[in-house]
């Protein structure tokens, strides 16, 4: 009995596992690159829509994640507005992103900036989504080409 109860815990929890990434959109292996400098930036645009069931979006929340090994930091801000969010992914190289960050801005063009502390190419890949009040996935671009890419 204590085996079923353990496959049968194991195939929820693979289950879980399998429907997250369908629910985010990820940009990958994008790059700021050395030769701009420790001021280089990458700027991302993404749009937050309504859905006829599950209505409005109501904030964008995102994470990133630094490929790259060392010290040089890697940030990710989030501005719609008069609102922005900032998380930090604090060790490069590693398959930890930064903590996820929202901003509440509701249906819209909200900007993705990821910025680092030290001049370096940087490999980085964002995971997105928009979301309603409630927590449900809403209609999310995914951006092909950057607004800025240094």
């Amino acid at each position: 009995m204590i085996s079923k109860h353990l496959f049968k815990t194991a195939l929820i929890f693979a289950g879980m596992g399998l429907a997250l990434p369908a629910s985010a959109h990820t940009l990958s292996n994008k790059t700021l690159r050395i030769g701009f400098g420790a001021q280089a930036t990458d700027v991302w645009q993404v749009t937050c829509g309504a859905d006829a069931e599950l209505g409005n979006s109501s904030r964008l929340v995102a994470q990133v994640l630094d490929k790259s090994p060392g010290t040089n930091l890697l940030g990710l801000i989030i501005v719609k507005g008069n609102a922005a969010a900032t998380t930090i992914d604090s060790k490069g190289g590693d398959t930890i992103p930064s903590p996820w960050v929202q901003v509440n801005g509701g249906n819209g063009v909200y900007t993705m900036l990821v910025n680092h502390t030290q001049a370096g190419n940087k490999v980085y890949n964002i995971e997105f989504h928009c979301e309603s009040a409630n927590g449900s996935h809403t209609p999310t671009t995914t951006p092909t080409l950057p607004v800025q890419d240094n």
